[in-house]
């Protein structure tokens, strides 16, 4: 992986979050908490890196990680023109599943839904679902390209943020069910391995 400092952010609490639905590809907004929590996550970073000179800001294209950047920048003192939409960083899709419940897929497709439970690195959800291995696979791809010295900062999405930070310590697909996708922390990502920030 090249050189590199990344501060990698979760977009902030969304509706369909507090209902568990897989929000995949598909989107619902903040919620009150989930504003509140990415102008937490702003402060923290301004506490950290300034208004960020230096640091290039990347956001997944979805609603829900672009009101946060927006709200991040804007806390930070930065203008929310300069955000970078990157297509790499998309959240992990289930496909057909996205905005269903883990109940609702259970009830909709058992036995795929049971397959995908026990082999979440071969088994796709159906209608173009992505297993674990290659959002892995995608997340590395993204690193691979990224300039030498690139001083970034992301926001992004839950499993793809597990996704990248298990490719950055080059570890196997199944290392992503060991971490946590928080949204009052983040993590700076750099020769000194992988740091979890508290937010607040």
């Amino acid at each position: 992986m090249p050189a590199a400092e990344i501060l990698y952010l979760r977009h902030g609490e969304t509706v369909w979050n507090r209902e568990r639905r897989m929000q995949g590809r598909r989107d619902s907004p903040l919620t009150l908490k989930g504003i509140a929590q990415a102008a937490a996550m702003g402060r923290t970073l301004e506490g950290l890196i300034g208004k960020g000179e230096g640091f290039r800001f990347l956001s997944s294209p979805l609603g829900r990680a672009w009101a946060t950047a927006v709200i991040v920048a804007e806390t930070m003192g930065r203008n929310p023109s300069a955000i970078e939409r990157v297509d790499a960083l998309h959240e992990m899709t289930w496909g057909d599943w996205d905005g269903l419940t883990a109940a609702e897929i259970e009830a909709k497709d058992p036995e795929r839904w049971r397959a995908r439970i026990d082999d979440r690195f071969t088994v796709a959800p159906p209608g173009g679902g992505e297993t674990q291995t290659a959002v892995v696979e995608r997340a590395a791809g993204w690193l691979r390209a990224l300039p030498q010295g690139a001083r970034l900062v992301v926001v992004g999405h839950g499993a793809f943020g597990r996704a990248l930070r298990t490719a950055f310590e080059g570890a196997h697909p199944a290392r992503m069910l060991e971490l946590d996708e928080p949204q009052d922390a983040f993590f700076r990502l750099g020769e000194g391995g992988i740091e979890r920030i508290p937010v607040g």
